[in-house]
Protein backbone atom coordinates (compact mmCIF):
# COMPACT_ATOMS: atom_id res chain seq x y z
CA UNK A 1 0.00 0.00 0.00
CA UNK A 2 1.44 3.35 -1.27
CA UNK A 3 0.36 6.58 0.61
CA UNK A 4 0.01 9.77 -1.87
CA UNK A 5 0.19 13.01 -0.66
CA UNK A 6 -0.93 16.12 -2.72
CA UNK A 7 -0.37 19.46 -2.56
CA UNK A 8 -3.75 21.18 -4.02
CA UNK A 9 -4.50 24.84 -5.00
CA UNK A 10 -8.11 26.39 -5.42
CA UNK A 11 -10.33 28.44 -5.48
CA UNK A 12 -12.74 28.27 -2.89
CA UNK A 13 -15.62 30.70 -4.09
CA UNK A 14 -17.99 27.78 -5.47
CA UNK A 15 -17.09 25.86 -2.58
CA UNK A 16 -18.77 24.96 0.79
CA UNK A 17 -15.36 24.57 2.72
CA UNK A 18 -12.97 21.41 2.11
CA UNK A 19 -14.18 18.99 4.79
CA UNK A 20 -17.08 16.31 3.26
CA UNK A 21 -20.77 17.55 4.17
CA UNK A 22 -24.21 16.24 3.63
CA UNK A 23 -26.46 18.29 0.18
CA UNK A 24 -22.91 20.83 -0.13
CA UNK A 25 -19.73 20.39 -2.50
CA UNK A 26 -16.58 20.56 -1.17
CA UNK A 27 -13.26 20.13 -2.11
CA UNK A 28 -12.32 17.06 -0.62
CA UNK A 29 -15.46 15.29 -1.83
CA UNK A 30 -14.20 15.94 -5.56
CA UNK A 31 -11.44 15.08 -4.79
CA UNK A 32 -11.72 12.01 -3.73
CA UNK A 33 -14.22 11.03 -6.04
CA UNK A 34 -11.68 11.58 -8.34
CA UNK A 35 -8.70 10.14 -7.05
CA UNK A 36 -11.04 7.09 -6.32
CA UNK A 37 -11.97 6.85 -10.25
CA UNK A 38 -8.81 6.92 -11.28
CA UNK A 39 -7.16 4.06 -8.87
CA UNK A 40 -10.90 1.92 -9.53
CA UNK A 41 -11.39 1.76 -5.59
CA UNK A 42 -12.68 3.81 -2.44
CA UNK A 43 -10.39 5.67 -0.87
CA UNK A 44 -10.13 8.07 2.00
CA UNK A 45 -8.51 11.54 1.58
CA UNK A 46 -7.35 13.14 4.33
CA UNK A 47 -6.34 17.02 5.03
CA UNK A 48 -4.06 18.88 6.47
CA UNK A 49 -7.35 21.20 8.06
CA UNK A 50 -10.39 22.14 7.32
CA UNK A 51 -10.63 25.72 5.35
CA UNK A 52 -14.22 27.39 5.63
CA UNK A 53 -16.72 28.07 2.85
CA UNK A 54 -15.39 30.78 0.36
CA UNK A 55 -11.82 29.92 1.78
CA UNK A 56 -9.24 29.98 -0.38
CA UNK A 57 -5.75 27.93 -0.61
CA UNK A 58 -2.34 27.65 -2.67
CA UNK A 59 -0.89 24.93 -0.67
CA UNK A 60 -3.42 22.79 1.14
CA UNK A 61 -1.80 19.27 1.59
CA UNK A 62 -4.12 16.02 1.79
CA UNK A 63 -3.50 12.39 1.88
CA UNK A 64 -4.60 8.99 0.49
CA UNK A 65 -3.47 5.30 -0.06
CA UNK A 66 -3.37 3.09 -2.63
CA UNK A 67 -2.25 0.02 -4.14
CA UNK A 68 -2.18 1.66 -7.46
CA UNK A 69 0.99 1.66 -9.62
CA UNK A 70 0.80 5.00 -11.33
CA UNK A 71 3.84 7.29 -11.04
CA UNK A 72 3.39 10.94 -9.11
CA UNK A 73 3.08 12.60 -12.36
CA UNK A 74 0.37 10.49 -13.51
CA UNK A 75 -1.52 11.25 -10.59
CA UNK A 76 -1.38 14.55 -10.71
CA UNK A 77 -2.34 14.47 -14.51
CA UNK A 78 -5.38 12.48 -14.18
CA UNK A 79 -6.53 14.34 -10.85
CA UNK A 80 -6.66 17.65 -12.77
CA UNK A 81 -8.36 15.64 -16.18
CA UNK A 82 -11.37 15.25 -13.90
CA UNK A 83 -11.69 18.19 -11.40
CA UNK A 84 -12.45 21.38 -12.21
CA UNK A 85 -10.62 24.08 -13.44
CA UNK A 86 -10.71 26.04 -9.82
CA UNK A 87 -9.01 23.11 -8.38
CA UNK A 88 -5.51 22.54 -9.01
CA UNK A 89 -3.27 19.68 -7.86
CA UNK A 90 -0.11 21.09 -7.93
CA UNK A 91 2.60 18.21 -6.43
CA UNK A 92 1.87 14.46 -6.20
CA UNK A 93 4.12 12.77 -4.14
CA UNK A 94 4.90 9.17 -2.35
CA UNK A 95 5.76 9.62 1.19
CA UNK A 96 6.36 7.22 4.16
CA UNK A 97 3.09 5.37 5.74
CA UNK A 98 3.18 7.01 8.85
CA UNK A 99 3.09 10.33 7.20
CA UNK A 100 -0.38 12.03 8.07
CA UNK A 101 -1.14 15.56 6.64
CA UNK A 102 -2.69 16.70 9.46
CA UNK A 103 -0.99 15.37 12.27
CA UNK A 104 2.43 15.61 11.16
CA UNK A 105 2.51 19.14 10.10
CA UNK A 106 4.56 21.58 12.62
CA UNK A 107 2.84 24.89 11.73
CA UNK A 108 0.93 26.64 8.98
CA UNK A 109 0.61 29.84 7.19
CA UNK A 110 -2.18 31.80 6.58
CA UNK A 111 -2.19 35.21 4.25
CA UNK A 112 -5.82 37.85 4.77
CA UNK A 113 -6.22 40.01 2.20
CA UNK A 114 -7.60 43.83 2.72
CA UNK A 115 -9.01 45.79 -0.05
CA UNK A 116 -8.40 49.99 0.65
CA UNK A 117 -9.47 50.94 -2.52
CA UNK A 118 -11.72 54.25 -2.96
CA UNK A 119 -14.59 52.03 -4.36
CA UNK A 120 -15.13 48.10 -4.12
CA UNK A 121 -13.36 46.45 -7.31
CA UNK A 122 -15.92 43.83 -8.72
CA UNK A 123 -12.64 41.35 -9.75
CA UNK A 124 -11.26 41.72 -5.74
CA UNK A 125 -14.82 40.60 -4.66
CA UNK A 126 -13.63 37.34 -3.98
CA UNK A 127 -10.34 37.00 -2.95
CA UNK A 128 -10.43 40.13 -0.40
CA UNK A 129 -12.14 42.00 1.84
CA UNK A 130 -12.92 45.77 1.41
CA UNK A 131 -12.22 48.53 4.43
CA UNK A 132 -13.39 52.09 3.06
CA UNK A 133 -10.31 53.73 5.02
CA UNK A 134 -6.41 54.14 5.46
CA UNK A 135 -5.34 51.43 8.03
CA UNK A 136 -3.22 52.37 10.81
CA UNK A 137 -0.82 49.23 10.17
CA UNK A 138 1.41 50.31 12.71
CA UNK A 139 -1.62 49.98 14.87
CA UNK A 140 -2.53 46.74 13.81
CA UNK A 141 0.85 45.45 13.93
CA UNK A 142 1.17 46.27 17.51
CA UNK A 143 -1.73 44.25 17.85
CA UNK A 144 -0.54 41.36 16.36
CA UNK A 145 2.83 41.58 18.54
CA UNK A 146 0.50 40.50 21.61
CA UNK A 147 -0.45 37.46 20.01
CA UNK A 148 3.03 36.04 19.46
CA UNK A 149 3.28 32.96 21.62
CA UNK A 150 1.28 30.63 23.12
CA UNK A 151 -2.59 31.93 24.05
CA UNK A 152 -6.31 30.92 24.64
CA UNK A 153 -7.68 32.03 21.61
CA UNK A 154 -11.75 30.38 22.51
CA UNK A 155 -12.92 34.35 21.85
CA UNK A 156 -11.25 34.63 19.18
CA UNK A 157 -12.33 31.71 17.30
CA UNK A 158 -15.23 29.60 16.66
CA UNK A 159 -14.67 26.23 18.96
CA UNK A 160 -16.10 22.81 19.40
CA UNK A 161 -16.65 21.26 23.01
CA UNK A 162 -13.63 19.13 21.94
CA UNK A 163 -10.82 21.44 20.92
CA UNK A 164 -8.01 22.62 23.11
CA UNK A 165 -7.95 26.28 22.70
CA UNK A 166 -4.49 26.65 23.28
CA UNK A 167 -2.65 27.76 20.27
CA UNK A 168 0.98 29.13 19.93
CA UNK A 169 1.39 31.83 16.79
CA UNK A 170 5.00 32.19 15.51
CA UNK A 171 4.61 35.34 13.43
CA UNK A 172 2.29 37.30 13.16
CA UNK A 173 2.56 41.15 10.99
CA UNK A 174 0.49 43.48 8.68
CA UNK A 175 2.16 45.04 5.50
CA UNK A 176 1.15 47.69 3.11
CA UNK A 177 0.87 46.64 -0.40
CA UNK A 178 -0.37 49.57 -2.72
CA UNK A 179 -3.65 49.86 -2.04
CA UNK A 180 -3.89 46.74 -0.12
CA UNK A 181 -3.26 45.32 3.19
CA UNK A 182 -1.98 41.92 4.12
CA UNK A 183 -1.72 39.88 7.08
CA UNK A 184 0.47 36.89 7.19
CA UNK A 185 0.28 34.19 10.44
CA UNK A 186 2.14 31.82 11.40
CA UNK A 187 0.87 29.41 13.96
CA UNK A 188 1.33 25.47 14.97
CA UNK A 189 -2.32 25.41 14.13
CA UNK A 190 -6.00 27.36 13.73
CA UNK A 191 -8.82 26.75 15.41
CA UNK A 192 -12.26 27.06 13.38
CA UNK A 193 -12.27 30.89 11.89
CA UNK A 194 -9.37 32.10 14.21
CA UNK A 195 -7.78 34.01 11.64
CA UNK A 196 -11.09 35.55 10.50
CA UNK A 197 -11.95 36.86 13.73
CA UNK A 198 -8.10 38.13 14.61
CA UNK A 199 -8.65 40.13 11.25
CA UNK A 200 -12.08 41.37 11.95
CA UNK A 201 -11.49 42.52 15.76
CA UNK A 202 -8.52 43.70 14.69
CA UNK A 203 -9.96 46.49 12.38
CA UNK A 204 -12.88 46.87 15.06
CA UNK A 205 -10.32 48.15 17.40
CA UNK A 206 -8.29 49.91 14.75
CA UNK A 207 -11.12 52.07 13.60
CA UNK A 208 -11.61 53.11 17.31
CA UNK A 209 -8.12 53.89 18.08
CA UNK A 210 -8.12 51.32 21.16
CA UNK A 211 -4.69 50.05 22.88
CA UNK A 212 -2.90 46.86 22.11
CA UNK A 213 -3.69 46.25 26.26
CA UNK A 214 -7.35 45.38 24.34
CA UNK A 215 -6.43 42.38 22.84
CA UNK A 216 -4.54 41.15 26.31
CA UNK A 217 -7.99 41.62 27.77
CA UNK A 218 -9.79 39.72 24.99
CA UNK A 219 -7.45 36.45 25.62
CA UNK A 220 -8.06 36.14 29.03
CA UNK A 221 -11.48 37.34 28.85
CA UNK A 222 -13.86 34.30 30.17
CA UNK A 223 -16.73 36.37 28.06
CA UNK A 224 -16.86 37.15 24.73
CA UNK A 225 -16.13 40.59 23.78
CA UNK A 226 -18.47 43.04 21.57
CA UNK A 227 -15.22 43.93 19.82
CA UNK A 228 -14.88 40.16 18.15
CA UNK A 229 -15.51 40.08 14.65
CA UNK A 230 -15.28 37.63 12.25
CA UNK A 231 -14.09 39.06 8.99
CA UNK A 232 -15.67 37.85 5.08
CA UNK A 233 -14.32 34.33 4.18
CA UNK A 234 -12.62 35.48 0.66
CA UNK A 235 -9.98 37.09 2.18
CA UNK A 236 -8.76 34.19 3.69
CA UNK A 237 -6.04 31.43 1.96
CA UNK A 238 -3.93 28.84 3.39
CA UNK A 239 -0.77 29.36 1.72
CA UNK A 240 1.58 26.56 3.37
CA UNK A 241 2.01 23.62 5.42
CA UNK A 242 5.50 23.10 6.91
CA UNK A 243 6.62 19.60 7.74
Amino acid sequence: MRNIVLEISYDGTRYSGWQIQKNATTIQDIIQSAVSEIVKHPVKLLGSGRTDSGVHAIGQVASFKTESSMSQDEFKRAINRLVPNDIRIVRAEAVSDDFHPRYSAKRRWYRYIISTHADPVPFFNNYSFWVRRRLDVDLLNRYSGRLIGSHDFRNLSTIEERDVPIRNVIECGFMRRNDFVVLDIVANSFLRKMVRSIVGTFLALEKRGESPEMIDEILVSRERSAFVQTSYAGGLYLLKVFY
